[in-house]
């Protein structure tokens, strides 16, 4: 198939999908533009451009989720101390490093997997 016919095909089906850009939304929503259509045959092939975005780079939204798992934390110790405040300070430390060791077995369960 000539790479002419193929788009001139994906654009008479374009015609015919309905979209709404108000239906799609969300965090699944994420195109990847296409770089280049070529023709290989028996084969017509497809490149999309590549994520300008590195795995090692978090976006917005990541920090921020980041941020908000760790403000949450601290707000659970800090009720937990001002519920327990008959403990000594060792005692909070104790029970701290107790729920350390509970996060530390469940990454590890999850890095395993």
């Amino acid at each position: 198939m000539k790479t002419s016919v193929l788009i001139q095909k994906l654009m008479e089906i374009d015609k015919t999908v309905p979209f709404d850009a108000d239906v799609v939304t969300g965090e699944d929503w994420c195109p990847t533009p296409i770089s280049r259509v070529y023709h290989n045959p028996p084969h017509t092939f497809v490149e999309f451009e590549a994520d300008e975005q590195s795995q090692d780079a978090p976006d917005e939204l990541s920090v921020y989720s980041e941020l908000e798992i760790r403000a949450h934390q601290m707000m659970q110790i800090r009720d937990f101390v001002q519920s327990n405040r008959g403990l000594q300070p060792e005692e909070i430390i104790s029970e701290l490093n107790v729920q350390i060791e509970r996060l530390r077995a469940m990454a590890e369960a999850i890095l395993k997997q």
